[in-house]
C-alpha cells in the first residue's frame, strides 16, 4: 500500500470540489521571517475553470503573532477526506473581502489551485513506538538545521522513543537538557538507517516528560512537512519510514 500517494490532476480536481462543497476546515503552514506560522482556515470555493482556489483568511492555530500573508507566498495546506489526508502546495494570488453564509464580511486569500497532491494514509500520524532494541539517533539545532558546511554543534542528542508524522519523542539523559521554550524551533536529523542519508526536518519543542532515572523525553511537532524544501526530507519519505516500522511492528507481533 501506497501510504504517500501522487494523485492526477482529475483526482486533484474531484477532491477539491468535495472539500469546496462541505467547507472542509484546512490546517496551513507559512514560513515567513524565517518561521513556521501553523494556520487555521477553510475552504470556501473551487473554480477549477479558473484554476483557483478561495480560503477564508486564516488564523494563527495557537498563540502568537498574526503573520501578514502576502501575494506570491506559499500555503502548505492539508485537509481530511475519512480515512485519509490529503496534502499540497499553494500559491497566494491576492486577498479580498467576501460575504459568509451569514452575510458577515470576511478577509479571504484567492490561491492558484495545485496541480499536484498527496493522500496519506491518517495512520502514519499516529505514533509508532520504536523498540528498544533499534536504536534511532537524533540529533537537535537551536532554530534550525546547519548549512552545508556550517560548523555548528547541536543542542543534545539521543534516541527517538516514538514517531508519527505528526512528530517525535526524543529520549535523552536529563543532563542534556536543551531548555527549549515551548514552540521554540528546532532542526532535527535522524539517522533511520545507518546506510542512508539522515532524515533532515524542521519541528518546534512542544513539551517534556520523565521517562525513567536520569531519562527524559522531548516532545517535537514538525512543521512545513507540506513543502518540498532542499535539504530536507520530503512528507513522502518521513511516511515510508513510519510505515516501514509500523509493518516491523506488526511483523513481530505475529510472531509472538
Amino acid at each position: 500500500m501506497n501510504h504517500a500517494n501522487t494523485l492526477n490532476e482529475q483526482s486533484v480536481s474531484t477532491i477539491l470540489a468535495w472539500a469546496a462543497e462541505r467547507q472542509s476546515p484546512i490546517s496551513a503552514s507559512l514560513l515567513t521571517e524565517g518561521r513556521w506560522c501553523i494556520l487555521r482556515s477553510h475552504l470556501m470555493q473551487y473554480d477549477p475553470a479558473g484554476h483557483a482556489l478561495k480560503i477564508l483568511y486564516p488564523f494563527v492555530a495557537e498563540e502568537g503573532r498574526q503573520p501578514e500573508i502576502t501575494v506570491g507566498q506559499e500555503l502548505g495546506i492539508s485537509l481530511r477526506r475519512g480515512h485519509k489526508k490529503c496534502v499540497f502546495v499553494c500559491r497566494v494570488l491576492m486577498r479580498q473581502s467576501d460575504h459568509s453564509d451569514s452575510g458577515q464580511r470576511v478577509d479571504c486569500l484567492i490561491l492558484r489551485a495545485p496541480r499536484q497532491m498527496r493522500e496519506l494514509q491518517r495512520r502514519v500520524y499516529q505514533r509508532v513506538i520504536i523498540p528498544e532494541d533499534r536504536f534511532v539517533a537524533v540529533r537537535l539545532w537551536q532554530g534550525s538545521l546547519p548549512s552545508q558546511g556550517e560548523p555548528c554543534w547541536p543542542i543534545c542528542s539521543g534516541r527517538a522513543a516514538n514517531i508519527s508524522l505528526g512528530g517525535v519523542l526524543v529520549d535523552i539523559r536529563s543532563d542534556q537538557n536543551p531548555r527549549l521554550g515551548v514552540g521554540e524551533l528546532v532542526g532535527v536529523e535522524i539517522t533511520h538507517m545507518p546506510s542512508k542519508p539522515p532524515l533532515a526536518l524542521e519541528a518546534q519543542y512542544r513539551h517534556c516528560l520523565m521517562t525513567g532515572p536520569e531519562r527524559m523525553g522531548l516532545g517535537l511537532q514538525f512543521l512545513g512537512l507540506e513543502h518540498d524544501r532542499p535539504n530536507r526530507t520530503s512528507i513522502a519519505e518521513l511516511a515510508e519510514f513510519v510505515r516501514g516500522l509500523r509493518a516491523a511492528g506488526a511483523r513481530i507481533d505475529r510472531e509472538d
